[in-house]
């Protein structure tokens, strides 16, 4: 089981110090390699879909992050569903990456390469750490069924959900005013770091063309499967070794020889 870290103490979501927890999986060995892997929306670190990929880093000897973000029902971070917003959810996994690097030697890890990993709207925050605050300093991304704009995310509701928008203004009231201010296509030119990325062949949430859009728009081609039964998040088998395959091919993407 994963030591459990607190971090800040506000009981209020938007609040800069809001309270959140930290998942800690680590080997008895230090390792050189540390990944963060971030849920989406009303999400949790240890949901079944987060726990393939958190398993997949520990078998390749990483240490691993996973923050129980806010604004979820199924955590006991600060806030509820409804108080979401994904700036916020982009500082909470800014707020774990910082956490690390402030006390590597503590978690065993050497301080170097750094991974970011996520899931839908934790893909979203993994990236635009990438090109944000962590640019230069992260050695892959590992996306999961990334949410890639607000515009893109409306839509797929309106096209495959009944009642789709009525639903969202009622469980997140402010997200039609601020998904849309989010678009990784907006720096997506930065995006040349290796990076993986794998979609649900069923997922109505972030569907395949969407995903598929921000594959053909990455400037470095990256790692990319198309998993034909999973839905939104990696439902029809564990997947045990494509995301194996995935994190080598990323590990050897990132490594001096590969660049050299």
């Amino acid at each position: 089981m994963p030591d459990v870290i607190p971090l800040g103490t506000s009981d209020d979501p938007d609040a800069a110090d809001a309270r959140m927890g930290i998942e800690l999986w680590r080997g008895d060995a230090p390792s050189p390699r540390l990944v963060i892997t971030a849920h989406g929306r009303n999400g949790a670190a240890r949901a079944p879909h987060m726990l393939k990929l958190i398993d997949a880093y520990r078998q390749r000897d990483y240490v691993v992050l996973s923050p129980d973000c806010c604004a979820s029902a199924w955590n006991d971070s600060a806030g509820t569903e409804a108080d979401f917003l994904l700036e916020n959810h982009v500082r909470d996994v800014r707020r774990t990456a910082d956490w690390a690097v402030a006390n590597a030697g503590e978690i065993g890890w050497s301080g170097g390469h750094l991974a970011l990993s996520g899931h839908s709207m934790g893909a979203y925050a993994a990236a635009r750490l990438a090109t944000g605050d962590y640019a230069g300093r992260i050695s892959h991304l590992l996306l999961v069924s990334p949410f890639t704009s607000g515009v893109r995310q409306i839509e797929a509701r309106e096209k495959y959900h009944p009642d789709g928008i009525a639903n969202l203004r009622r469980d997140v009231p402010r997200a039609l005013d601020e998904w849309p201010r989010h678009d990784i296509f907006t720096v997506i030119d930065q995006l040349t770091l290796p990076i993986a990325v794998f979609a649900g062949g069923l997922d109505i949430v972030a569907p395949p063309e969407n995903v598929r859009e921000f594959v053909d728009r990455l400037p470095v081609p990256p790692h990319y499967r198309l998993l034909p039964e999973a839905s939104h998040c990696l439902e029809g088998s564990d997947y045990q070794a494509e995301l194996l395959n995935a994190i080598d091919w990323l590990d050897a993407a990132g490594s001096p020889s590969a660049s050299a």
